[in-house]
């Protein structure tokens, strides 16, 4: 690394780091004061709003590192360009994507580390601050409902799932119950229980089905069984039916995998998991795509001002946002394949900063 280099890295970092402080820190005052409210109010002790606060720096620091690392490499950039400094540089025989070399390293490295703490810290962290969220009762609409319609859910201590197309949770009443037996591998049925209804038993732990059909292997031919059908390893709670909808963004990378093959198993609707899948393999790398364009758009605004740098960084980010929001979108509506919806925004503003970057060697 030249002295040129360790230069340019160091102006890059620097305002990369104090753009990430004062995004995160934007971010984190719009929502303390409502924090101080809860606190007041008695819904959060002083150790539960830290925590709270805590586990948004996670999210708060994967959104905003694109912006911040858009707005550092700008702001190196246009810094150097208005002392001449890139002028310089070229008219000694170096090369624009030279000089810029060292910036894009360093957001690829950015981009690696949001990719994980986006996998390995983000979604139990989010975990936690639903939590807080749901027994300090902060939002009402996180309240459990008592009744729930396509209700899915997986046994905790068995290979067998459930579907039942209404359940109530005080009543611990289901209609439509639908229970199927897998092998220790999870890749083959070997019971399938339809009954047209049934009630958990709150007493014994477990659901008695009424009127239970129950086909063994690929048999075609089920076995009736006329009255109740009970068995003890089928005693998950009507409970667990209502709060069974697992959020997505709190699973892990290979949780997600294992969610989207049980899903896929069982033929239920994958898409909002195979979009945030997607999506945990896009978005990171958002921060190296960027890059492209603060060097190269940095590079054009000689007589620039910070206000002006920041104006910019803020369109182009949110530039980003919005198109990667459409495709999120239409990725749910099942318009687009998910893994492409994903990389679709990176695509297009991988192809504009090299545009850009071409212009800037002129």
């Amino acid at each position: 690394m030249k002295i040129i280099d360790k230069y340019i890295c160091k102006n890059f970092i620097k305002s990369f780091l104090i753009s990430l402080i004062a995004f995160m820190g934007i971010f984190i005052i719009s929502q303390l004061f409502k924090i101080m409210r809860y606190v007041s109010e008695g819904r959060f002790t002083s150790q539960e709003a830290v925590v709270y606060i805590v586990t948004m720096l996670p999210k708060i620091f994967i959104e905003v590192s694109p912006i911040a690392v858009l707005l550092g490499s700008l702001l190196t950039i246009s810094a150097m360009a208005s002392n001449l400094e890139i002028i310089s540089l070229k008219t000694s025989g170096i090369s624009f994507i030279r000089i810029s070399c060292f910036p894009i390293i360093l957001a690829g490295i950015i981009s690696i580390m949001v990719f994980i703490v986006n996998d390995k810290i983000y979604p139990s962290a989010l975990k936690e601050h639903y939590r807080l969220r749901s027994t300090r009762s902060v939002d009402k609409e996180e309240e459990l409902p008592i009744e729930k319609e396509n209700a899915f859910v997986r046994g905790e201590n068995e290979n067998h799932i459930y579907f039942m197309k209404k359940i109530n949770r005080n009543t611990g009443f289901g209609e439509y119950i639908v229970i199927i037996d897998f092998n220790e591998n999870f890749n083959r049925r070997e019971r399938i229980i339809l009954a047209p209804s049934g009630r958990y038993n709150f007493t014994k732990e477990a659901w008695d089905l009424k009127d239970a059909k129950i086909y063994l292997g690929d048999s075609p031919i089920p076995e009736k069984i006329s009255g109740i059908f009970s068995d003890s390893k089928y005693s998950e709670t009507p409970d667990k039916f209502i709060i069974a909808n697992v959020n997505p963004k709190t699973l892990n990378l290979n949780q997600l995998k294992k969610a989207a093959q049980d899903a896929k198993i069982t033929g239920m609707d994958t898409r909002n998991i195979m979009v945030e899948l997607g999506k945990r393999y896009s978005f990171p790398f958002s921060s190296f795509i960027v890059v492209f364009l603060g060097l190269a758009l940095g590079s054009h605004y000689v007589k620039s001002t910070s206000a002006i740098s920041i104006g910019l960084c803020v369109c182009l980010g949110y530039g980003y946002y919005v198109v990667q929001g459409i495709f999120e979108s239409y990725s749910k509506n099942g318009l687009v394949n998910s893994f492409i919806g994903g990389w679709i925004p990176n695509v297009l503003f991988l192809i504009i900063g090299f545009y850009f970057m071409r212009k800037a060697e002129f």
